[in-house]
């Protein structure tokens, strides 16, 4: 007659994971002005809305650090603009199970217990990094929206920068009317 013995085994996974998520798109600014003047134009009315110059890499971007860690880069040449959340999560897992194992197998039974619980472990180390990895696409995704708002109402303003210096190059203005909220720029030049 075999015995049977009660078998504790423990599996735990821990690990600090880094996550990010982010897109790239470009500004569409019309060539109104020479592209130095443009960018020039660009970089001031991004600098007024709380980006700072800084280097990356070998070009030189205007970056502003959300309070909720979205980083936003502009490239202000070539109107490039880049935005990326990131994340560092601390994965602990601890799993334990009692089983009851033959006698005759025991080295065996312990071992497939182990193998199976080690499993476990790991299955929720990965369901806990892709959650952390879900939570950073959520949080870039909610910034998107707001965001995006505000870099086209800063091309909006650009443009009509732009459209005022044409303007004064082309002769007298004569009139001009602004609607701040809608955009809408009216310029009328003497020749």
């Amino acid at each position: 007659m075999s015995r049977a013995y009660r078998v504790t085994v423990k599996g735990s996974v821990s690990r600090v994971v880094h996550v990010e998520d982010g897109v790239c798109t470009s500004l569409e600014l019309l060539p109104i002005l020479p592209k130095e003047r443009t960018s020039q134009i660009l970089e001031a009315e991004l600098m007024r809305r709380g980006f700072k110059r800084e280097k990356s890499g070998e070009a030189e971007v205007l970056r502003r650090v959300e309070s909720d860690g979205v980083i936003v880069e502009v490239d202000p040449k070539t109107a490039a603009v880049s935005v990326k959340a990131e994340a560092t999560a601390k994965i602990d897992i601890n799993h334990e199970t009692t089983e009851l194992v033959a006698e005759e197998s025991l080295q065996h039974g312990t071992d497939a217990a182990q193998k199976r619980i080690d499993r476990r472990a790991e299955r929720d180390a990965l369901a806990a990094e892709e959650k952390a990895r879900t939570e950073v696409t959520e949080k870039l995704e909610k910034r998107l929206g707001d965001l995006r708002r505000e870099l086209d109402q800063a091309t909006t303003r650009v443009t009509a920068e732009a459209l005022k210096e044409k303007a004064k190059k082309l002769g007298e203005i004569e009139e001009m009317h602004e609607d701040a909220e809608s955009g809408e720029l009216t310029i009328k030049v003497k020749l």
